[in-house]
């Protein structure tokens, strides 16, 4: 029996546990191998400091409960997507990992400014002849844009481990990371020109054209059809 089979019986049996489950690349099932450690929510009713937290350990256990897991700090909400429990006394700890990760897709405004402001930055440092400034805004932009294209398709923006594999196992009509990749390693204007092109379309057709149309006078400059 395994350390984690053995946290299964017990919490099986303990009035205190409402469910198990099992995150990290164990939980989701890939980039396992024998030094992958087992990362387990014990979701309990009250906290009683029964399974302390050790980092590094084999086992690592986090105590929450019901209202902890429905609503993780920010950094740590992808921790729990396309998790399912392994233990669900009640059937709540599932619809808490539902509710953990769910996005409105009208919030994906905000991170489609930033990514512009970001972008309009790099151009606007390329044209001086800035050219680390223009690639540091430009890969400063690629968060915001990411966070952007999930978000309005109602997702969490992955963390960049998780990035090939989501959009390969849970795919989106936008898949360019080669893209993305170039961007990173040049700033090159052409290829954010043809990015801003991309994001423009998206927005536009989820409704969020009037964002794009803030940075007017210059979106024509930005989709590359002005020098």
């Amino acid at each position: 029996m395994t350390s984690f089979e053995a946290l299964l019986a017990e919490a099986s049996a303990d009035e205190n546990v409402v469910g198990v489950v099992l995150f990290g690349s164990r939980g989701k099932g890939a980039f396992v191998d024998e030094r992958s450690d087992w990362d387990v929510f014990v979701v309990v009713r009250e906290h009683r400091g029964e399974r302390p937290f050790v980092h590094g350990a084999v086992l690592e256990t986090v105590e929450t409960t019901l209202d902890e897991l429905r609503s993780p700090p920010a950094w740590n909400r992808y921790s729990l997507a396309w998790l399912e429990p392994q233990l669900d006394k009640t059937g709540e700890v599932a619809a808490a990992l539902r509710d953990a990760v769910r996005v409105d897709p009208a919030t994906a405004g905000e991170p489609l400014d930033a990514y512009v402001n970001s972008y309009y930055r790099s151009a606007k440092n390329a044209r001086l002849g800035l050219d680390l400034a223009s690639l540091l805004d430009a890969q400063e932009s690629i968060p915001s844009f990411l966070e952007f294209v999930f978000a309005v398709h109602g997702r969490l923006r992955p963390f960049n481990k998780w990035l090939a594999w989501e959009l390969e196992q849970h795919p989106l009509p936008w898949n360019d990371l080669a893209q993305l990749e170039r961007i990173a390693h040049t700033g090159d204007i052409t290829e954010q020109q043809a990015l801003f092109r991309d994001a423009e379309s998206l927005a536009r057709s989820h409704g969020l054209g009037t964002v794009i149309d803030t940075w007017e006078p210059d979106v024509a400059w930005l989709r590359g059809d002005e020098s």
